[in-house]
């Protein structure tokens, strides 16, 4: 016989649990993920003309 023990999720679980909610966890979590790759296609691309102009830089100093 058990005396004051509670098992199984409990009503904070639940909450948790409401499928809008979890819907808007997922929207929030893939705004993030969208604004993290939009940073690192930035950085790529400032990260490809840095190495281009090099190259012309390179390409156009006498040898």
């Amino acid at each position: 016989m058990r005396t004051g023990t509670v098992t199984g999720p409990g009503p904070r679980m639940a909450a948790s649990n409401n499928p809008r909610k979890f819907s808007e966890k997922i929207a929030l979590h893939n705004q993030k993920q969208a604004e993290e790759t939009a940073a690192f296609e930035e950085v790529m691309k400032d990260l490809s003309l840095t190495r281009a102009h090099r190259v012309r830089l390179g390409a156009a100093a006498p040898g």
